[in-house]
Order: structure tokens, then C-alpha cells, then sequence
């Protein structure tokens, strides 16, 4: 049996949302239930619409994507959030993975890419198109995008990277505790641990440690 996915819509274009809402409501395990014209609009709404899955526009009048983010992070750490954007530039990227976004997506991405993400970040809590792949990892080789502090060293231990890795590889935890002969309840404490050492704010935030750590392996 499915799970219905609650989806709210922020976004300053209604051109755009009615968009969204179309494509959404082809697949039946989802469900809008909140249409924002901007962050603080989504925000005083969204106890009441309790969306699983936010899909945040970053330019918006009154509030703007990147704070409305950050509201959702510190108030509503649950709420997965799929950045919905016209810009690809890997600094913009960099920064909203740090802010704790889930994914990141361009606005002319297609609509089968849009049903995935949302199913990818409800279930394994972070989604990285291709394109944006290759943008954090080239932006993470550029000195100019790079914290010489944070960069010193890791601090973690070598199964802790090895859980990483496998994580970077979407693996789940029942098939990470395979590679690594270990259970399921060990994997999900690696987890915990890894978030708190990293100081990451989610799956993606530890994506994204690996990747300016040099721990990040590409198949």
C-alpha cells in the first residue's frame, strides 16, 4: 500500500505553481496541499498544511527562498524541502545545501525528474540531479568556494568514512549493513553519529562534508 506525500508549493509566479500542481496530480501518492505566493505566506500556513515535501522557489517577494529555508530547518526539521530554481550557478547550489536544502532543482527539469526527487527525498532524504552533482562537486574544487578551516581534516573514523560513502551512493541502510556486515540498528547509529560530528543538517548536508573533505567517490 502507498503513502500519500503532502506537497506544498512556494512560488512568486502563479504561472508556475498551477504548473507544478498539474504535474503533480498525475501521480496519485501525491497530494498538494498548500500554494504559496511566498516564504512567509508558506510559513504561516504550514502547521496547518503539515507537507511532507516543500518545493521552494528562491527568488520570491516578502520572503525569500533562502530564509524561508532556514525557518524550515530550525521549525519544521522534518519537512523536506526541494529548492525550485531558474539558477544553476554552483555558488547558489553550495549555499542552499549548507542551508539544508534536500535537493536542488533547475526549473526547466523534467517533470518525470520532479516525481523522482520527491519520491527520492521522502525516502532517502536527499536528491542531487546529475546537474547538480557535477556542479557541487567542480564547485568544491574551486579555491574561491572552499573554507580553509573547515578543511583541515575530518575527524572521522574509517568505517564511519566507509559509511559515508555509501550513503553518497544512495545506498539505504539495510543495504549499507549488508556491505559492511553489520545490522541495520548499528547503520542507523553511524547515521546519528555522523550528523553529529559533521554538524550536518541532513543526509545531504553529509553529501556535501564529503565532497570538501575529498571523501566523496564517484562510480
Amino acid at each position: 500500500m502507498s503513502t500519500i506525500i503532502r506537497i506544498a508549493i512556494a512560488d512568486d509566479h502563479q504561472l508556475v505553481r498551477s504548473g507544478m500542481v498539474m504535474i503533480l496530480r498525475e501521480n496519485a501518492d501525491f497530494v498538494v496541499v498548500q500554494q504559496a505566493e511566498n516564504g512567509r505566506e508558506l510559513l504561516d500556513g504550514i502547521e496547518q498544511s503539515k507537507p511532507d515535501v516543500v518545493l521552494l522557489d528562491l527568488d520570491m517577494p516578502v520572503l525569500g527562498g533562502a530564509d524561508t529555508l532556514m525557518e524550515i530547518r530550525k521549525n519544521h526539521s522534518h519537512i523536506r524541502v526541494l529548492m525550485l530554481t531558474m539558477h544553476d550557478n554552483e555558488a547558489f547550489i553550495l549555499q542552499m545545501m549548507e542551508l539544508g536544502a534536500n535537493g536542488y532543482l533547475i526549473k526547466n527539469t523534467d517533470p518525470k525528474e520532479v516525481v523522482k526527487a520527491i519520491n527520492k527525498v521522502v525516502e532517502d532524504e536527499f536528491y542531487f540531479s546529475e546537474e547538480v552533482s557535477k556542479a557541487m562537486l567542480h564547485g568544491m574544487s574551486n579555491p574561491d568556494l572552499k573554507n580553509s578551516e573547515e578543511l583541515e581534516g575530518h575527524g572521522l573514523t574509517e568505517r564511519e568514512v566507509k559509511v559515508l560513502q555509501l550513503i553518497c551512493k544512495e545506498r539505504t541502510t539495510t543495504e549499507i549493513g549488508e556491505a559492511l556486515f553489520l545490522s541495520p540498528k548499528t547503520i542507523e547509529g553511524y547515521r546519528k553519529a555522523l550528523l553529529i560530528k559533521t554538524e550536518a543538517r541532513n543526509m545531504a548536508g553529509l553529501v556535501l562534508f564529503a565532497i570538501k573533505h575529498g571523501l566523496y567517490i564517484e562510480d
